[in-house]
């Protein structure tokens, strides 16, 4: 390649020898016009570039393009050689910026819409990582796709965000919901930074102080009388029968609402009265092996499954409480809404009598009275009975399950209703 060393000026370019394929400036170091070989029309193309190194010797050498000399005109080009090389003297590599702005741009020609990332996000993310993803799937549906799904990646900004989808849900005084929407939200954006579908998260910042407040670690365990007075009143109330057995369920058990309600006949073994909870139905990692065991099967629990299969057996399901609805698929194909649990305790909490609740915390207040000093459960088989690893020392070197002492003080909570009025009994034997 030969090249000489001249002052760049539009009469050099119009008398360039053929052997010659590079001109380097006099004027600004670095600075040089390369050219290529000649085509079938004998034209040679003439791009302008900038050759600048980060540092001293050592450093990345650049070769930053200009433009092509049909394009613009030597003074331009000397022009932005000369503010890359102040750009360069700060520190800043232009050449990188100038790629990431190439990108950017052509991002924003092929801009997906927010649809086309929430559907890959399901796919790819949510799907692959969790095990309960209808409530992100719902989310999306109700609250998300409907309001903001058309936008592109590249027109939606933090207000839109707020003013479509956050601050209706808050306004309708869900603010739990609106902040768990947040969260998602970011997990989404982040994904489709990931991706490459979008330069940046438009809401990384945003608190959930912003959306629906900070929230507070829920402490509510109910009285033992708190509990007879719900359970002595929900049969009168017009609950569903399928709801109201997996409160009791979830209240004899200790099991988390999702457990319960997802609960299929098959797990359920009537010989050695236990019941195990799948690893895949279990709240633990997504590639946890960890099974529940629940014992025991008491006398309460056989009348109450008994009562569930007599009542819904028509349906063929296999789950224990089947849905009758029908509107993703055939009744009993599906087992009931576990959030319709709470939806069924908030609308009729007034009737109840009785502070807030959710049914979550019916698992707290297993926790809770098992600890009573009428029963006194030692911490651990109360962290067992919870299904919680145990942590430390214990959870390394303790595997022991504590079944037979789970059993007893499950027996014993059973058998603690008899005892305290014959006419509120929660769990007849």
């Amino acid at each position: 390649m030969a090249s000489i060393k001249v002052k760049l000026t539009e009469s050099v370019l119009k008398n360039i020898p053929l052997e010659i394929t590079k001109i380097n400036d006099t004027e600004i170091s670095g600075f040089y016009l390369n050219i290529g070989k000649a085509n079938k029309e004998g034209k040679r193309s003439q791009v302008y570039y900038l050759y600048y190194r980060l540092g001293g010797r050592g450093s990345k050498e650049r070769r930053l393009a200009l433009g092509n000399s049909s394009v613009i005109t030597v003074s331009e080009a000397r022009q932005l050689a000369k503010q890359y090389i102040g750009d360069v003297s700060r520190g800043i590599d232009v050449f990188l910026q100038k790629k990431k702005a190439v990108l950017i741009e052509k991002q924003e020609s092929t801009s997906p819409t927010i649809a086309v990332l929430a559907n890959e996000f399901i796919e790819r993310d949510i799907k692959a990582n969790r095990k309960d993803v209808d409530p992100v799937i719902r989310m999306f549906e109700k609250d998300i796709l409907p309001f903001i799904g058309s936008y592109k990646l590249k027109e939606i900004t933090r207000r839109e965000i707020f003013k479509k989808v956050l601050d209706p849900i808050t306004d309708r005084g869900a603010k739990t919901q609106a902040n768990k929407t947040l969260s998602i939200l970011k997990q989404m954006f982040n994904f489709g930074v990931e991706r490459d579908l979008i330069q940046g998260n438009p809401i990384s910042t945003v608190k959930k102080k912003s959306v629906g407040g900070l929230e507070k670690s829920r402490t509510r365990a109910l009285e033992f009388e708190e509990v007879i007075q719900v359970f002595e009143r929900l049969p009168k109330l017009g609950i569903s029968q399928q709801v109201i057995y997996a409160l009791k369920c979830i209240t004899l058990t200790g099991c988390r609402p999702v457990e319960v309600t997802g609960a299929q006949w098959p797990e359920f073994d009537f010989e050695k009265m236990i019941w195990t909870i799948p690893a895949e139905r279990v709240k633990q990692n997504k590639d946890g092996e960890r099974t529940h065991k629940v014992p025991p099967i008491t006398q309460n629990m056989v009348i109450l499954l008994d009562e569930l299969r007599a009542a819904f057996g028509y349906l063929n399901s296999k789950y224990v409480f089947p849905s009758t609805t029908t509107n993703k698929s055939g009744p009993g194909e599906q087992p009931i809404d576990r959030h319709s649990l709470s939806r069924s305790i908030s609308r009729k909490l007034e009737q109840l009598g009785v502070p807030k609740f959710v049914p979550h915390d019916l698992r707290r207040t297993v926790a809770t009275r098992l600890g009573d000093d009428d029963i006194g459960t030692d911490p651990i088989v109360i962290e067992k009975i919870l299904n919680y690893q145990l942590q430390g020392v214990q959870g390394v070197y303790n595997m022991q399950e504590y079944m037979g002492k789970r059993r007893n003080v499950l027996m014993l909570w059973g058998v603690k209703f008899i005892g305290v009025n014959k006419n509120q009994m929660l769990f007849e034997e």
